[in-house]
């Protein structure tokens, strides 16, 4: 190992950054090692050709095979949301921040919601990139029933986003009313859950 090393008691020892065609941190193969090459980012390079890229991003590089799963991120409440008239009810959101603009996002959301009725029992749920009052909406499903009842919709919904970022990308998951003779819709207290899942390219 030959290196520049600086021993400092407060941020132990430390050294140059190197670069991917020359490592800082190397064996006896001088262009295969570990570089610095800026703040929160280390990479990795075999024959002077970078392979792998960890940063506060995630984890990005050659030996990533298309569509592993990089991480996964949910949320999950059981807190009771009603919304009536033409409101929009934004229940649940997750954050996630791609490795890389190439990568896809894959959301699944689940829940289950009591539809109070005059008549034409339905309710609607969507999931948007940001919120439903300034974001994109991306998919929404509709259940319930054309009687004046009162009943329970099970809702699980799924889209596969392309975000094109590797900055921080929030999701929501939204009810409504899809019916003006539906009185209000309740998540009832049950349990709701949205998840995200990074997918490489």
């Amino acid at each position: 190992l030959i290196m520049a090393l600086n021993i400092n008691g407060t941020t132990g020892i430390s050294g140059v950054d190197g670069s991917v065609s020359a490592p800082a941190v190397t064996g006896t193969d001088s262009n295969t090692g570990i570089t610095f090459p800026s703040a929160d980012t280390i990479k990795f390079s075999t024959g002077g050709v970078e392979r792998m890229q960890i940063s506060n991003s995630g984890v990005t590089g050659t030996g990533i095979s298309a569509g592993k799963i990089l991480q996964v991120v949910s949320n999950s409440s059981n807190t009771n949301v009603t919304t009536s008239g033409s409101t929009i009810s934004d229940i649940l959101n997750v954050s996630i921040t791609p490795a890389s603009a190439s990568n896809k996002i894959l959301l699944m959301a689940t829940c289950c919601l009591f539809i109070n009725s005059n008549n034409n029992a339905f309710s609607g749920v969507r999931i948007y990139r940001g919120t439903s009052s300034s974001g994109t909406l991306l998919i929404k499903q509709v259940g319930g029933q054309s009687e004046a009842v009162d009943i329970y919709s099970q809702a699980g919904i799924s889209f596969v986003d392309s975000p094109n970022t590797t900055s921080a990308t929030t999701y929501t998951l939204s009810i409504l009313r899809e019916s003006g003779s539906t009185t209000s819709v309740s998540t009832d207290n049950l349990t709701y859950t949205i998840i995200a899942q990074e997918i490489a390219a």
